[in-house]
């Protein structure tokens, strides 16, 4: 059943990043597009299926998410973090096949677009296996014994997952986009993170035994020498 309901998730999500990038498009010609898609469904479904055979239980408890113990204002950054990767998605096809107002990246740089939108959602993945307590909202797991996990990708940032995020965007908009859905892709991702980093490390030093030392450990929150 686990598999069943993973592998639903999986492909539901992937219908609904393909509507959102396609449905601006008005078309279904664009290659790029399908070819992103493509990328993204290996990646997740071979991801999916590791953390299955693996770590059943990170599935698990990602897939029984209770929005009554989040706290509310996480909820709302929640929202927020959300919000910021559709627009990040939905930016490009609208500049490139709409408004027209910059022009799209060509040659190796678009290219570069493929790789640098892979190594994110790889480094995405790798959280997710390094930490089997990760999830998409803050929840101290209790009921699991939910420690600080300081291996793997958590060795060289705190949130992982959101510097997978940051290429995951990048690398999309140089491949699907134009320099103005990039920039202003950027944008939005950066309010977005600075808000729901810091509700997160407040609950996590406040909630979580360890969280404190971790930090003062590994002091790089998404990106070395940026942030």
């Amino acid at each position: 059943m686990l598999w069943i309901k993973t592998f639903f998730g999986v492909s539901f999500q992937i219908s609904l990043l393909a509507l959102l990038i396609y449905l601006p498009a008005w078309t279904l010609n664009w290659p790029d597009a399908l070819l992103w898609i493509f990328i993204f469904s290996i990646i997740v479904f071979s991801g999916s299926t590791y953390l299955l055979i693996t770590k059943p239980e990170s599935i698990e408890a990602r897939l029984n998410y209770n929005p009554e113990v989040q706290p509310q204002e996480d909820k709302l950054a929640t929202t927020l973090m959300f919000s910021a990767i559709i627009v990040g998605l939905i930016l490009s096809p609208i500049d490139v096949f709409h408004l027209q107002i910059s022009p799209v990246f060509s040659g190796w740089l678009k290219t570069s677009g493929l790789f640098i939108f892979s190594f994110g959602l790889f480094f995405v993945m790798a959280a997710m296996i390094a930490n089997e307590f990760a999830e998409t909202t803050v929840n101290i797991q209790e009921d699991r014994g939910q420690k600080v996990i300081d291996s793997g990708v958590y060795s060289l940032v705190r949130h992982p997952m959101y510097t997978g995020f940051i290429f995951f965007i990048i690398g999309t908009n140089i491949w699907l986009g134009t320099y103005l859905s990039l920039i202003l892709s950027l944008c939005f991702l950066s309010i977005a993170l600075k808000t729901r980093i810091s509700i997160e490390e407040k609950t996590l030093i406040r909630d979580l035994e360890g969280y404190e030392d971790y930090c003062k450990r590994v002091k790089t929150r998404v990106i070395p020498y940026f942030f």
